[in-house]
């Protein structure tokens, strides 16, 4: 049976990453740094100072409860009591919000600090009265921490405070997502650009969450973010997310994708130079993939990229043939291999892009040798004749 309430815990901890991203996005102050479980779940600050600390809430189908005697209402005013003990000056510039999935009862304390319909008196009082006359053992320590704090400071305290009930839960804030990039990037691309600014977002999470010293996002790095990736998803350009590759062996290697190594081989190239090749094979082969997977590419646009660098390598090929036909004696194997390599260096210093912004050079290197693999392209100038026997094998 699944435990509901490790899952709860589990889709709470998500939901602070997921919606601290939206706050970011959604903020109307640039210059503000967030942070996630320093000040509190979420918190805005400037130079190190909080300005705004936040407490997520999230519950199924909006089943919380924000009644005066709540425990999430409780519990969030007990850690901001002791907060302010601890530091007193928060009071003098902070902010404090409660972001909740549930539903604030009208005329409750919680409804009263709703930013739309305020009456922080009345919430004051509704609060101190639930704090005199509940009998509820298991909030007793909360209770007790709001009424030992003077009442000036409760007061200002509730003052700061604003609840946001009814929020997006964590299925529907990335609607956020959608709404704010719409405008940078080109629609059939809108999908990919939030899965990949999310993913982006996970991994500074993670190093915040890891690291020994603060580490601070601002929404300009975020915008900065967004902007990259709109340019990587355009007509002229293609997104490139293939980066660490693993070590590639000859014996990673399948059957039909030894052809190009056994190329690679016959003009004698160092152990160095192969395991470039071969990480510049997978590299291109997995990002090819991914565009294919994606939907990125334009129709037969890869078939007419093969063609292209096919008939660059044709020029570069029949010149070296010329130059093997020039020789005073019959080439030895020691002067192909040669001729080979400096074939094999020419194409791998080419430019040829699939799109004129994707400048990556594994992607033409990488399909240079796929190419290879299919004995379209080689380097030795008798490739076909030699491996040809591969491709029926």
């Amino acid at each position: 049976m699944p435990d509901h309430q490790a899952a709860e815990q589990m889709i709470g901890y998500l939901y602070q990453v997921r919606y601290a991203l939206a706050l970011l996005l959604e903020n109307d102050n640039e210059d503000l740094q967030i942070s996630i479980e320093k000040f509190d779940d979420i918190a805005f600050s400037k130079n190190d100072t909080p300005k705004q600390l936040i407490q997520l809430k999230h519950h199924i189908n909006h089943q919380g409860s924000l009644s005066d005697s709540s425990t999430d209402l409780w519990r969030t005013i007990k850690v901001w009591v002791d907060t302010i003990v601890t530091d007193p000056q928060l009071l003098d510039s902070n902010n404090f919000l409660i972001i909740t999935t549930a539903i604030a009862p009208d005329k409750s304390a919680a409804f009263n600090l709703k930013s739309q319909n305020r009456n922080v008196e009345t919430a004051y009082n509704q609060l101190v009265k639930v704090c005199n006359t509940s009998t509820n053992k298991a909030h007793k320590a909360y209770y007790e921490a709001f009424l030992e704090l003077e009442e000036s400071k409760r007061k200002r305290l509730l003052e700061q405070v604003i609840v946001i009930d009814n929020a997006s839960n964590i299925i529907d804030i990335e609607k956020v997502y959608h709404r704010i990039i719409r405008y940078s990037c080109i629609h059939k691309y809108e999908n990919q650009i939030c899965e990949r600014l999310e993913g982006w977002w996970y991994k500074k999470v993670v190093e915040a969450l890891c690291s020994d010293t603060p580490i601070f996002v601002t929404q300009n790095q975020v915008r900065s973010f967004i902007v990259s990736l709109s340019q990587e998803y355009s007509d002229e350009n293609l997104p490139i997310d293939i980066w660490d590759i693993e070590e590639i062996q000859e014996s990673d290697l399948s059957t039909d994708e030894k052809v190009f190594y056994e190329q690679l081989k016959l003009i004698c190239i160092g152990s160095n130079r192969m395991r470039v090749a071969l990480r510049d094979y997978y590299r291109a082969f997995k990002q090819r993939a991914n565009w294919i997977r994606n939907d990125l590419l334009f129709v037969n646009e890869l078939e007419k990229y093969e063609q292209r660098l096919i008939d660059e390598w044709e020029h570069c090929f029949v010149e070296m043939q010329d130059e093997l036909n020039d020789l005073d004696s019959s080439p030895t194997e020691k002067e192909k291999a040669k001729f080979g390599r400096n074939l094999f260096s020419e194409i791998e210093k080419k430019d040829i892009r699939i799109r004129p912004k994707c400048k990556e050079a594994f992607v033409m290197r990488g399909s240079y040798h796929i190419l290879a693999n299919k004995l379209k392209v080689g380097w030795h100038i008798d490739f076909y004749s030699r491996l040809k026997y591969l491709l029926n094998s």
